[in-house]
């Protein structure tokens, strides 16, 4: 196309088209596609392991969700061995394709929904439905595979592609058109990446569905709804992913399924486009280096492009940015057959510069800053954020920072551990990834943050265009009353080089505290992937300095004492940072007599 980012709108092909399918397996960008799709269709099993009443029960009995979302994740399997089907065409002599069994396993569950999202995290109740993530997907990823092998259906059974139809109809699309009461399309409030997932798989089949003329008006109008819900609601004011890069990913990308299937003239008159290019702007704003994104909360820091949306999104809205990030980090989510497909109708994007970030970057509604200072051993980057702790997915993590020298992550975020059944509930916070304890966030008298909206920060300064740019934060309100603090204030500076005393650029954080009771102990934290030694040098004006591999951090004054601690990500059931150790070090301070005490942490190279 002569301008790559504009509209268009994805049209699937069916086995039939074979001058398309053959075009595109021969095309060289999807070489690496068609190798992983081959991959997965050779090593997949005869039939889906499908689950016993045990697995469905495990998630009571042994708080274990994972065994029903792994079947859940498995649904990867039927997609490829679909888009293998595709690729190879109507055959005769291959009556034994495991993809007809695969079909009919997904097909016959007595539920689609996974076990963490049933009612009482029960048994299914047969016969009746739950309008979950899993669920809703499935319709999508049915609906689209009949859509597009039909004539293969037919092949096997005359009666396969009728029940496609019934079950999805059963499962999702007749009580979505009745009114079933969900929450994440009901409200105005708390919404989260459900509604775009949900909406757009929703939107995806019944677009689908119309195509193969059966058109489903009523459930297609309540989805249209839930994703301008999903616009105007699911994000911050600015348009901030609060919940994190990954779910970003997770919900644009599922809500730009059922997007993409509309004309243009369709796609602009249900969605306010402002907004949502604002939205879509999120990563260029949240990126820090390569495949590295601020995060906080459950969504993780790495992100790549998934190219089964990210390029229609780019030409949607016309973000040069997300197509450039597509032509450098391409990916594609193993999950939805929608997904797959739409990765072969992608444009190849032009060539597009990455801009160079921002010294100074501002996230207002995450209270968000990022700082970044060259050095000699490469960029030294630190962000602060502040929010509150009542955001999606949320972490207890005001005043949380990161570090990272030359593309190293010397401070990192934990991130997310692998989800249990409690971790959505009244045992969230016992998870130390959630807790303010997984954070660089200080220990008051032994007591940590708490979780609410009224656990929240205050900008006291920000001022990016500075000779020495600041944000400060007032962050006293995270605490408990029974912490005895008063007050407790965390700035972050960027300190230009000075050569004539020959000191490099540094990231300072200073900490103010005042507590109810003198010789308040109070423990500041800093979790670091690398090996922590004690330097011989003292900073000026006292106190320790400490080496994090090549990260210099400076504590004023010394503490009281140093602790230092390792631990294997497993302990915590991380999914980041496999393979790693992580390390933390503990500083131990008192207050005075007054109950006062302040604390400068310098990071440079």
């Amino acid at each position: 196309m002569s301008n790559p980012l504009r509209h268009y709108r994805f049209v699937p092909h069916t086995i039939e088209d074979r001058a398309y399918w053959n075009a595109r397996r021969a095309e060289p960008r999807f070489a690496e596609f068609w190798k992983k799709i081959e991959s997965a269709a050779a090593e997949a099993p005869p039939a889906p392991p499908l689950p016993p009443a045990s697995d469905f029960l495990a998630a009571t009995r042994h708080n274990d969700r994972g065994r029903l979302d792994q079947v859940w994740g498995r649904r990867a399997t039927l997609s490829a061995l679909a888009v293998n089907r595709l690729a190879r065409g109507l055959d005769p002599r291959e009556p034994d394709d495991p993809l007809l069994d695969w079909l009919w396993g997904y097909l016959t569950l007595p539920t689609w929904a996974v076990s963490a999202h049933l009612p009482g995290k029960d048994l299914p109740a047969l016969g009746e439905y739950t309008l979950d993530l899993a669920a809703c997907e499935l319709a999508a990823t049915l609906a689209e595979a009949r859509e597009v092998l039909k004539p293969w259906m037919d092949a096997q059974s005359p009666r396969l592609a009728d029940g496609v139809l019934h079950e999805i109809d059963r499962h999702v699309l007749t009580p979505y058109a009745e009114g079933a009461a969900t929450w994440w399309d009901g409200r105005e409030t708390g919404l989260n990446n459900w509604t775009g997932v949900c909406g757009g798989s929703i939107l995806a089949a019944c677009d689908s569905l119309a195509a193969q003329g059966h058109p489903r008006p009523q459930a297609r109008e309540r989805a249209l709804k839930a994703l301008r819900l999903f616009v105007a609601a699911a994000f911050t004011e600015h348009g901030e992913c609060d919940e994190g890069i990954g779910y970003w990913n997770y919900g644009v990308g599922v809500a730009c399924l059922g997007w993409s299937r509309l004309t243009r003239e369709e796609f602009e008159a249900h969605m306010d486009l402002e907004r949502l290019r604002a939205i879509a702007d999120y990563p260029r704003r949240a990126h820090l280096f390569g495949e590295t994104f601020y995060c906080a909360n459950d969504g993780g820091l790495t992100c790549r492009a998934d190219t089964s949306f990210v390029p229609w999104l780019a030409c949607a809205t016309g973000n040069a940015w997300l197509g450039g990030w597509a032509r450098r980090a391409p990916a594609f989510s193993k999950g939805m057959l929608g997904q797959y497909l739409r990765v072969l109708e992608g444009p190849e994007l032009p060539e597009h510069a990455a801009d160079a970030p921002a010294a100074t970057a501002w996230l207002a509604d995450q209270q968000t800053a990022i700082l970044r200072a060259p050095t000699e051993r490469g960029e030294l980057l630190v962000s602060l954020s502040g929010g509150d702790n009542a955001e999606r997915h949320n972490h207890n993590d005001l005043g949380h920072f990161l570090a990272i020298l030359g593309e190293r992550v010397i401070v990192p975020d934990l991130g997310a551990p692998t989800y249990f059944s409690d971790f959505f509930g009244p045992n969230r916070y016992r998870y130390v990834a959630a807790s303010s304890r997984g954070h660089n966030c200080p220990l008051i008298e032994d007591h940590e943050q708490r979780a609410g909206k009224e656990a929240a920060g205050k900008v006291l300064d920000w001022r990016p265009e500075a000779e020495i740019p600041r944000l400060a934060l007032d962050l006293t309100a995270a605490y408990p009353p029974e912490a005895g603090l008063k007050r407790w204030t965390r700035s972050l500076e960027r300190w230009p080089a000075r050569a004539e005393r020959r000191e490099p650029a540094r990231m300072v954080l200073t900490d103010v505290f005042l507590t109810e009771k003198p010789n308040a102990k109070i423990v500041l934290p800093i979790w670091t992937l690398e090996e922590i030694r004690e330097h011989a040098q003292r900073p000026e004006g006292g106190g320790v300095t400490l080496e994090l591999g090549p990260l210099y951090c400076e504590l004023s004054p010394s503490p009281v004492a140093v602790g230092k601690s390792a631990f294997d990500p497993a302990e915590f059931h991380l999914r980041d940072w496999k393979g790693r150790t992580l390390r933390r070090v503990d500083a131990v301070y008192r207050t005075d007599a007054r109950g006062e005490l302040k604390v400068e942490t310098r990071f440079f190279a």
